[in-house]
């Protein structure tokens, strides 16, 4: 990268990437063409088979079926029969839905999920759930697409072959016996146990076979917070969750609190409610210290670029300057610690990472002035010595009070520690395991850097549960295929104030069982003993006496058994109120951090550690800041990329020790220098079809020796031969620069300013807009009138509402092949803009979906009318008069209509997706579309009719409150209303006459009826 491009200063602009920050041609190319260069060039529908290897193969079976029937006095009975008996309480063509709970790692969500004669459609949050409030992740969403995978494990397998729940369990239980007899290992592996019940299983089974140790790991822990939280208090002491909505300053410190790191719904819900327009201007502020762009750093109002190796010193700075220096502090520090804390000086330490003084020094002030009303939170990654300093500052701060006992976090069974990870890959290595059972994890692929892989090599029997092949079952002797979590019974206990249930709301689909069925089978010595019900009578046991030693139900325990699972949770009393006492030990010394390359592994945002890795709707989702699909890939500053001389997609060698690999680079704004940001989850080599080899394995990397393993100090990195192509979706839908220059500002598409202005000029937005008239009477809408409204303050950009509306409205997967020509299906995209200079980049985000125009452009260039207006407000799509001429979406100034050049289900990976199996995952309200049809955003029109024929039933009228959209309800932070315009009273109406409400592009007079507010930054009137 040249100097004239370092040195260019544009710091008004908004630019969505550093080509567009520096002009490049290939920008400027892309903004003067409507599609990507080769959108159509494969698209020729003269070549296309018609017939793919799936199809071939499903019509063969099909007719060596028909043929094994010819002969036979088979009466076809038909593919559509009546019931003969109907199930109490279903209706046909009516959803049902079943409170449950799913687990993500080591938290547990309680869901509501949406059936349709018995099939699973939809996974929704559990809106009296107490911790998610009706509120889940992406993962959990997609989840459902986990249930209907046609990959999953169908049968049991010994030795790589099919076999039989009999034949197994009779060999498994013999051998188990054997190893009881000989005093040999028997090790269980799981990862986090959430479930009381399972682990009561597991306990039970311990007492039947003595020898057996349990080992409990995640790849991606809060190890380095528990650690610094028991040296802090005590062992026993419940690590409290945060109560967001109460602290008016936030710093945060290299946590991902709003992405990837614990409950970021709660999180994301508790830190929006403080930035509700709405209710009030008193915003909180948030400061993120960070080495690399997270999602939670592109919402800060102020956010630190500093190197991860500096932020201990960063914090005893902090407390050198409130406890030393300014002596405001009336907590009293020993000396032990003092004389640490004043080696430290926070003019130096500022000087010496070249930092902003006057935002330090801001820092400072706003901790102090919000004493007790502030919180100071470090991340997973910072190590047990970082999170020991925040809890004393916090300490100084006197913010106790923002710690939430009574929601704490509960450990069923604590994870084990590295040593004990250790230890059992030496015994597995000294051949003193003689069976390993992987309880639904999968070691070989997570922990490569402990050498799991050769180790399990020498245990006596390998036995995994699994829903899918993995690395792990792909060496095991025998594989049993587990029920999916909508098809088990189960329970959770992660909050120690809610106990929540899990119920199955389909039978199972194939020949799986439940894990801890299976174990209990075993403990009983007998494959007889086995039945659908053996684990579900065990957790309603369980339940009554875990229930019952903290609630004593008066309606008697079966009733309050069927209550509870009605409500899908139980509500504990609370065991902790009160902060424990601060423990006051030494501080650890620093030294001068170095000078070398600082790796930072990270979890993927939507694969995790790569458990989700087979599902597509997962990898589709662009990465919330990069904007990177189907990919991961290593992010590095502009600065550091022009020291190793390489640009976008060229691949850099990473070598640590005797480990070496090949990975992307992605320039990325705002990255600490001399940083490398890489995330797991990827290159999996035992996969389905989705997930296989889709990026690279960065988890050899993992510096399993260090206190602080995915901060990998002194990799060797230089520039790889050749490049790999990444496909982003943030270049996609430019717009040309010919026809508007500036368009980001002088057309307002994001339009934002500071609290401070907003508190002394509320009308600062709409001084001199734009009149909009017209020359023809405008159309009047007497009833209903729907329309959308979104806050940009509550917004963060988590994509969550894009995985909610795919799986609401049957949006196809389309692979990378397709992204990478902007064909993407997603109907609402989240929209990136950076504003200032690619070392200190601002982020604006911004929700784009159709907006439902009243003059709607793409309307009037249809030649067969199949996008017309409705008298409610609508922009519909009659999706079977449709031609596929496109000129709707030529005319389209938001560019958020979609074509289907392909049958995408069937054109994706050999058909994968078009099977009879994954086909029930589709909602059968809404149209499948088909190759040649546009489709866009509809208000997700299919619960508009519904609650219009509930309503009508009812005799009453229908109401905006009637309906709510399914990226509306999945929203985490509520940013999204929807609702009837013509009520002056509803939430909808509100928002859309609010001083901070615009319409994007409204000087076009298409008269969207989607309304923004604008975002405000908490930032200081000097910063103005």
């Amino acid at each position: 990268m040249s100097d004239s491009k370092i040195n260019k200063t544009k710091s008004s602009d908004y630019w969505k990437s550093l080509k567009e920050y520096y002009d490049d041609p290939e920008i400027l190319k892309a903004k003067a063409n409507e599609f990507q260069d080769g959108v159509t060039d494969d698209f020729d529908p003269s070549s296309m088979s018609g017939l793919s290897r799936r199809k071939f193969l499903a019509l063969m079976t099909a007719s060596a079926a028909l043929t094994a029937t010819a002969c036979s006095d088979y009466r076809d009975k038909g593919e559509i029969i009546p019931y003969t008996n109907r199930p109490e309480g279903l209706l046909p063509g009516k959803p049902g839905y079943y409170a449950s709970t799913i687990n993500d790692g080591n938290e547990s969500y309680g869901v509501l999920v949406k059936t349709r004669e018995g099939r699973p459609i939809k996974v929704d949050g559990n809106p009296d759930h107490p911790i998610n409030k009706g509120k889940i992740n992406a993962k959990i969403h997609a989840s459902l697409l986990d249930l209907y995978d046609p990959e999953r494990i169908t049968d049991p397998m010994k030795a790589g072959r099919k076999s039989d729940w009999a034949t197994v369990n009779t060999e498994i239980i013999s051998k188990l016996e054997a190893a009881k007899t000989n005093g040999k290992e028997i090790a269980i592996l799981t990862n986090s146990i959430n479930s009381p019940s399972s682990f009561a299983v597991l306990q039970k089974f311990i007492e039947k076979y003595p020898t057996t140790k349990l080992y409990s790991y995640e790849l991606h822990n809060n190890a380095n917070r528990l650690n610094g939280w028991k040296r802090a208090y005590s062992a026993d002491s419940i690590l409290p969750a945060i109560k967001w909505n109460e602290a008016k300053i936030i710093l945060n410190m290299d946590s991902d609190f709003l992405g990837r790191e614990g409950n970021t719904i709660e999180n994301s819900l508790l830190f929006a409610d403080s930035r509700d327009i709405m209710k009030s201007d008193d915003f909180n502020r948030l400061y993120s210290v960070e080495a690399g762009m997270s999602l939670t750093g592109m919402n800060s109002d102020y956010r630190i670029r500093l190197s991860a190796e500096s932020y201990y010193e960063f914090v005893l700075s902090l407390l050198n300057e409130i406890v030393v220096k300014r002596n405001v502090s009336a907590f009293p520090v020993n000396s032990q610690l003092l004389s640490e804390i004043q080696k430290h000086s926070l003019t130096n330490f500022i000087s010496k990472n070249n930092l902003n003084e006057g935002r330090i020094y801001n820092l400072v002030s706003d901790l102090l002035r919000n004493r007790g009303k502030s919180i100071v939170y470090a991340g997973d990654s910072c190590n047990s010595d970082t999170h020991y300093a925040v809890i004393l500052l916090n300490e100084v701060l006197e913010n106790t009070n923002i710690y939430d006992f009574e929601n704490g976090f509960n450990s069923v069974y604590a994870l084990s520690d590295a040593s004990e990870l250790d230890e059992l890959v030496s015994n597995l290595n000294s051949g003193n395991v003689t069976a390993l059972i992987n309880f639904d994890s999968n070691p070989v692929f997570n922990l490569t850097s402990k050498g799991f892989g050769s180790a399990i090599e020498n245990a006596g029997t390998v036995i995994t549960f699994a829903l899918t092949p993995n690395e792990t079952s792909d060496v095991s002797e025998y594989v049993l295929p587990i029920n999916h979590a909508l098809e088990s019974w189960g329970d959770a206990h992660t909050r120690v104030g809610v106990y929540s249930l899990q119920q199955p709301v389909i039978n199972p689909i194939f020949n799986t069982r439940e894990k801890e069925a299976e174990i209990l089978t075993w403990i009983s010595g007998n494959e007889n003993k086995y039945s659908q019900d053996i684990f579900h009578s065990f957790l309603k046991a369980n339940f009554n006496t875990y229930i019952g030693e903290k609630i004593n139900p008066v309606a008697g325990q079966d009733r309050f058994w069927y209550a509870s699972l009605h409500d899908g949770f139980v509500k504990l009393k609370p065991t902790e109120s009160q902060p424990p006492v601060f423990q006051q030990t030494k501080l650890k010394a620093t030294g001068k951090p170095s000078d070398n390359v600082l790796l930072q592994i990270q979890p993927s945002y939507f694969v995790g550690d790569g458990r989700y890795s087979n599902n597509g709707w997962l990898q589709e989702l662009p990465h919330p800041v990069a904007k990177v699909a189907w990919d991961n890939f290593a992010a590095i500053s502009p600065k550091y990329a022009e020291n190793l001389g390489v640009e976008n997609n060229d691949l850099i060698d990473i070598s640590y020790g005797d480990i070496s690999i090949s990975i992307p680079v992605i320039i990325q704004p705002g990255t600490a220098d001399n940083t490398i940001i890489v995330e797991t989850g990827y290159g999996r080599k035992v996969c389905g079809d989705v997930g296989l080899e889709v990026g690279f394995d960065v988890n050899p990397l993992i510096d399993s020796s260090s206190i602080n393993p995915y901060l990998v100090s002194g990799v060797s990195v230089s520039k790889g031969n050749g490049s790999y192509e990444l496909v982003s979706v943030q270049e996609h839908h430019a717009i040309d620069d010919e026809f508007v220059k500036d368009i980001h500002k002088k057309r307002n598409i994001i339009q934002e300013g500071t609290l401070e202005e907003y508190k002394n000029h509320p009308h600062f937005l709409h001084e001199g807009k734009h009149e909009i008239f017209s020359i023809t009477d405008e159309h009047e809408y007497n009833d209903v009138k729907w329309g959308m409204s979104i806050d940009l303050n509550k917004c963060t950009g988590c994509g969550i509402c894009t995985a909610s509306c795919s799986i609401e409205n049957n949006v196809p997967v389309v692979g990378k092949d397709q992204v990478g020509v902007g064909r993407e299906m997603s109907w609402i995209r989240i929209d990136r803009y950076y504003s200032g200079t690619p070392e200190e980049p601002e982020v604006s985000q911004q929700p784009m979906l159709c907006q439902h125009c009243d003059n709607a452009p793409c309307e009037n260039v249809c030649p067969v009318n199949a996008t017309n207006h409705s008298p409610d407000g609508l922009n519909q799509m009659a999706y079977n008069r449709c031609v596929g001429t496109r000129y709707c979406a030529n005319n389209c100034p938001y560019k958020v209509r979609r074509f289907n050049f392909y049958n995408f289900r069937d054109h994706f990976e050999d058909s994968y997706y078009d099977n009879e199996l994954t086909s029930l995952v589709n909602n059968p309200e809404v149209t499948v579309r088909s190759r040649g049809v546009m489709e866009k955003c509809t208000f997700c029109v299919q619960r508009i009719m519904d609650s219009r024929e509930t309503a009508i039933r009812e005799g009453r009228q229908l109401k905006g409150s009637d309906v709510t959209t399914a990226c509306q309800q999945a929203c985490p932070t509520n940013a999204i209303v929807f609702g009837d315009t013509n009520d002056a009273e509803s939430e909808v109406s509100k928002y859309r006459n609010h001083e901070l409400g615009y319409h994007v592009l409204e000087e076009l007079n298409v008269k969207p009826n989607v309304t923004y507010l604008a975002k405000l930054r908490n930032t200081h009137s000097e910063d103005v």
